[in-house]
Formats: C-alpha cells, sequence, structure tokens
C-alpha cells in the first residue's frame, strides 16, 4: 500500500511543502541561508499537516531496521549531553542536526512518483546552473570571496571544496545509473551530464571528492554488472573507470595526491610545485589531529568525552603536552568521522555509527536497480558518507548531509516490500 493512499486532510500542506522542498533544491549551491529557511518552513507546514509524522511511519514501516539505527544515532547524539565536557558547544552541536528531520517530509511527499520527479528536476537544475557559474569562477567572470577553498583555481561556487566533490560525484553516479534505464537522446544527455560534473570534481582541490566519486561510480558498476551480467556494458564500466583513474593520475589533481602520499609513506620531497605543498601540509596537520584524537580516545574509551565534548578535550590534551599555543583556533573536529564518534561517545558510539552506515547501503542495494530510478540514491549516498566520514565530519555539514537526507528520503519513498 502506497504512503500516497493515506493523505493528510489539508491537502494545500502537501503542495506547500513540495514547493518549499523545490525553492530549497534550486537555493541549495547558491545560499545557506535560504536554503535553511525554504527548509524550515517546509519542515514546519510538514508537521502541522501531518506529512512529517506519515513519513516516520512510513519510514518505520518499511524501513525499520535503518530507522532504529537512525533513530539510535540521533538519540545518542541528545543522550551524550549529559556527560558532555562542554554542554554550551555541545547545544551547538544538537542544532546542527536540525535537518535530518527533513528525511520523513520527503519520504512522505515525495511517495507520489509526480512529486519525486519534481524534486529530483529541481535539485539537477540547480546543480547544472551551478556548474555553469563554477565556469564563469574560472574564468573570472564571477568570485565568491566569503566561501574558503573557492577561487578560480578552484572552482566550487559557493558549495567550496569540501562538499563539493561529495555532492556531484553522488549526482554524477546517479545519472550515469539513470543512463541505463533510459534510451535513446536522453541516455547521452544523462551520461553528458555526469561527465561534466566529474571533471569538474576532478579539478578542484579537494582529494575526498576524488575518491568518493571513485567509490560511488564502483558501486554503480558493480551493482548493474550483478543484475545484467552483459559484457558491453563491463567494456563500459571499464572504459570509464579507466578515464577515471587516468584522469586522477594525470589530470589537476595529481600533484595533491602525489603530495598527499609523501606524507603517508614519509617521503616528503625538498621540491615541491604549490599543489604538491599544498597537500603536505593539509596531510601532516591531519595526521597530527587524528593521533591526538586517538590519544584523547584511549583516555575515555568506553562513554567518550560526551556530544561537545571534543574541542575541550583537545585543549586539555595540548595544555597537557606543552603545545596549545601551536593552533590559533579550537579544533571543533578531526575531519574523521569515526574518531569524531569514538571520542564523543567511546566504543559505543563507533558500533552505532558504522551499523548506521551499513544498514544505509544495504537498504539500498536490497532492490533491483534495474526496475528502479530513485532507490539507488540510498546506497550511493551511503557509500559516500562512509568514505567521505574518512576525511571531514560527513554526518552532520551543512552541504553533505542536506544533500544526502534529501536524495534518500527520494530513494525511501520508492516503496518496495524489502
Amino acid at each position: 500500500m502506497q504512503l500516497a493512499d493515506h493523505l493528510p486532510p489539508w491537502q494545500g500542506g502537501r503542495t506547500a511543502t513540495l514547493i518549499l522542498l523545490c525553492l530549497a533544491m534550486l537555493c541549495f549551491p547558491f545560499s545557506v541561508a535560504a536554503t535553511n529557511v525554504a527548509l524550515g518552513l517546509a519542515l514546519g507546514v510538514g508537521v502541522l499537516s501531518g506529512i512529517w509524522w506519515q513519513g516516520v511511519n512510513g519510514l518505520w514501516q518499511r524501513h525499520r531496521r535503518l530507522s532504529q539505527m537512525i533513530a539510535a544515532y540521533l538519540l545518542l547524539v541528545i543522550m551524550g549531553l549529559a556527560w558532555s565536557m562542554d554542554i554550551a558547544w555541545g547545544l551547538k552541536i544538537i542544532s546542527r542536526h536540525w535537518f535530518w528531520m527533513i528525511l520523513p517530509i520527503v519520504v512522505s511527499l515525495l511517495s507520489d512518483s509526480k512529486h519525486r520527479t519534481i524534486l529530483l528536476a529541481s535539485l539537477s537544475l540547480g546543480l547544472i546552473l551551478n556548474l555553469i557559474y563554477c565556469i564563469l569562477q574560472i574564468f573570472e567572470f564571477v568570485s565568491v570571496p566569503t566561501v574558503g577553498g573557492s577561487s578560480p583555481t578552484n572552482a566550487t561556487g559557493h558549495i567550496g571544496h569540501t562538499s563539493f566533490g561529495f555532492i556531484y560525484g553522488v549526482w554524477a553516479a546517479w545519472l550515469l545509473h539513470l543512463g541505463f534505464t533510459h534510451q535513446g537522446k536522453f541516455r547521452w544527455l544523462l551520461w553528458g551530464l555526469s561527465s561534466w560534473a566529474m571533471v569538474m570534481i576532478f579539478m578542484t582541490e579537494g582529494k575526498s571528492g576524488y575518491f568518493v566519486t571513485l567509490a560511488v561510480v564502483l558501486a554503480v558498476a558493480a551493482k548493474w554488472l550483478q543484475e545484467a551480467n552483459n559484457r558491453r556494458m563491463f567494456i563500459s564500466f571499464a572504459l570509464v573507470l579507466t578515464l577515471l583513474l587516468l584522469f586522477l593520475a594525470l589530470g589537476p589533481g595529481q600533484g595533491r595526491l602525489l603530495g598527499a602520499w609523501q606524507v603517508l609513506t614519509g617521503n616528503v620531497q625538498q621540491e615541491m610545485s604549490l599543489d604538491q605543498q599544498v597537500a603536505v601540509s593539509s596531510a601532516q596537520a591531519r595526521l597530527e589531529w587524528w593521533k591526538m584524537s586517538y590519544d584523547i580516545w584511549l583516555s575515555q574509551p568506553i562513554i567518550g568525552v560526551g556530544t561537545g565534548g571534543f574541542p575541550k578535550a583537545v585543549s586539555d590534551w595540548q595544555q597537557g603536552h606543552g603545545n596549545a599555543s601551536e593552533v590559533a583556533s579550537p579544533l571543533v573536529h578531526p575531519h574523521n568521522q569515526y574518531l569524531l564518534a569514538m571520542v564523543r561517545w567511546g566504543i559505543l558510539g563507533l558500533s552505532i555509527l558504522l551499523i548506521l552506515l551499513w544498514q544505509w547501503i544495504r537498504t539500498g542495494l536490497s532492490v533491483q536497480w534495474q526496475n528502479s530510478e530513485a532507490m539507488p540514491l540510498v546506497a550511493l549516498t551511503g557509500v559516500a558518507l562512509t568514505v567521505h566520514g574518512l576525511s571531514s565530519a560527513s554526518m552532520e555539514e551543512h552541504f553533505s548531509t542536506i544533500f544526502a537526507l534529501v536524495v534518500a528520503g527520494a530513494g525511501l519513498s520508492e516503496i518496495h516490500d524489502l
């Protein structure tokens, strides 16, 4: 039975919520403030009209294991305040999770296939317009001085390089999948947009985006080859992956990857390009943060330092090791979601996070992709969050998490008997 069969009494609420969500997706690549306002209004209308409650019920009935893990993770975020070393910062961390409440609204509203098509088309239009904006940025027709990691040589618009590869990697992989479900000119249009997005990803400085893109493309290839068992398809994917690897090895990101590799192997060269120097500096800093985070976790391995306790724990660790002055501003996370969960909530937190990500991916892989347009987005966002989490706080970033929740909700709205 479809969720759409049980519409809330206020039919206008569904239309208003859809308009607000579409507006949020169009604004998403360009304005954090406008996106937050539109999503906040959509959440308010959704709760008052009953759409949110309907979505919660639908998630629980159709995707119970995933719902349980999402609830467990969010409950841990809140409960972790009880033993936090910094309650004030903990409250800020909790407030950053408000957009997780959007998921039930998306699932309920998009159970109508027309609504799902409209929202995904709005999101895609926004992303296409942003790619055009990035081209203009490359040629310096527009500038984004207020966004760190966004410049003519690193054109990521208002998104910034941290989440750019995540968003466009998932979108490109989904378009690649979608092309296989269509025929003729529309297939080539989808694959053309996918290729454009991948080229733009590998022109930026966000190294995490390179690996996210490779991972989600590999996920599409593996799933389709498993289902179709087609030799021509195997050749097609082999060609795509070969081109991606060549672009990765020889393209604009070569120096950045080489610099990071030198740090990991302990073989840093004396003479390096500017890209390599930046990559070496970034990699060395992150390795130091990861070691420090691991040391902090060892002091509280069972329950951690609580939600919001990470910056205070870092400050205490630095004072204990006599290098508090080395960091100009407090480190708010270690650029690793798994270490962040360990420090905050100990082994329990890491276990819940890993099970949540596994269930997220498993849910998206549990259906036939040949018969689905949106459900693959669930697996692709799960894979992307898993890989991105190795170098970022992927579960609570503005751009990557909002994008993941909206498109995963679109996938979950394709109701299947799992």
